[in-house]
């Protein structure tokens, strides 16, 4: 058994980040479908949209709710099922969850302020994917949850989502806009200050915007606890000894840069990486036909054979296979620098973190048979990157 393997048996939650187009999406769901495979319920939840995912997974679409995957033909020996986020739908049903009487659920709903902030606010997004891991995680339905994020920053507001939220709803802060004037003194005095910046902001903004402002708030504080209690739930989830950060990559060296920005934000939140994912890495796994640098020896000797025997033909052709050969050589020595960066990247990392290569496939997954074929990659033990000599 590969130690990638005994990682997603080992996990109940495998966070999957990594800088934009590096095919982290890809390797999420090819992830999934390893542990599907390996026997155990999994969900593979995506919060950047991702609308190529859904052919990837032989699926016709793929929303917020959860929609099972046909991969009992591709070695599946347990269900696998995908969503994928959408924030508007996603903050609907959010509230429909946790406001229990129907006349505050309608007017959250039909808030103006609440629109808006629902369907176009990046920081919500954020947070209601937090909601929506919670949610999945709590059903009790899954023995694992592989998380695709969003790219490298925005997979660090994610993980600071909650804590913002509840600061934002944080009594002392939105009581300066709220209408009913509170009991005490110092209250009294602070709801005073409080229509001061009202007043400001209804020149500003208009007073219907103020008014549906003051309205949001005062419906949102009231589910204060709630939040405070899924928030500090998915915060310990996340930090849990049963969940393992991935980090996905590629040996381009702005890709290594953005990772290792990740790498170190997650640090400073105390969240190390448990796995790195090497894709597109140029290289070959055991005896595969594409060892762009196995040999040293220039193409056109190996060539030689197919020159014409006409003396200007062969002249071209030889000319001909000089240039390929330079071209080769330019690909050898790219290999090598991916190589070298590979190697360097993942030194750096942690006592333990398991660290994985897959190389560049001839045409990127686009339906279950690719993505099983990517899986497998990723769980072939010739797949771990060697250790510097």
């Amino acid at each position: 058994m590969s130690d990638l393997d005994r990682l997603l048996l080992g996990r109940r939650l495998v966070v999957c980040v990594g800088p934009g187009g590096v095919g982290k999406t890809t390797v999420a769901a090819a992830l999934a479908l390893r542990a599907a495979q390996l026997g155990r319920r999994t969900l593979v939840l995506t919060i950047d949209p991702a609308r190529r995912l859904a052919s990837a997974l032989g699926l016709a679409e793929l929303g917020d709710a959860e929609r099972l995957v046909p991969v009992a033909e591709h070695g599946g020996r347990a269900p696998l099922h995908a969503a994928m986020l959408e924030s508007g739908s996603a903050y609907d049903a959010l509230i429909g969850r946790i406001a229990d009487d129907p006349e505050h659920r309608a007017r959250i709903l039909g808030n103006r302020v609440y629109q808006i902030m629902s369907r176009a606010f990046g920081t919500s997004h954020a947070y209601v994917a937090m909601e929506r891991l919670h949610d999945a995680a709590a059903s009790g339905a899954y023995d694992l949850i592989v998380l695709d994020t969003p790219p490298t920053r925005n997979a660090l507001d994610i993980l600071d989502a909650p804590g913002r939220l509840l600061a934002f709803l944080d009594e002392r802060i939105v009581g300066w806009l709220l209408r009913e004037a509170p009991e005490g003194l110092r209250a009294r005095l602070l709801a005073r200050g409080g229509a001061a910046a009202r007043r400001l902001l209804a020149l500003l903004a208009g007073e219907a915007l103020v008014r549906d402002l003051s309205d949001f708030l005062e419906l949102f504080v009231a589910l204060r606890p709630g939040f405070l209690a899924r928030a500090e739930a998915v915060q310990a989830l996340l930090r849990e000894p049963t969940t393992a950060f991935a980090l996905v990559t590629t040996p381009l060296a702005d890709n290594l840069a953005d990772a290792a920005y990740l790498r170190d934000g997650l640090a400073a939140r105390g969240i190390d990486v448990a796995a790195l994912v090497f894709n597109r890495a140029h290289v070959p796994l055991g005896d595969h036909p594409w060892s762009w640098a196995a040999s040293e020896r220039p193409l056109a000797d190996d060539l030689a054979a197919l020159a014409p025997a006409d003396a200007d033909e062969t002249s071209a052709f030889t000319a001909l296979l000089e240039r390929l050969d330079l071209l080769r050589r330019g690909v050898a020595a790219d290999n090598q620098r991916g190589r070298r960066a590979i190697v360097a990247f993942a030194a750096a990392a942690v006592t333990g973190c398991l660290k994985v290569q897959a190389p560049i496939l001839d045409r990127e997954p686009q339906e279950l048979r690719g993505l099983a074929r990517l899986a497998a990659i990723l769980a072939d033990p010739r797949a771990t990157v060697a250790a510097p000599r």
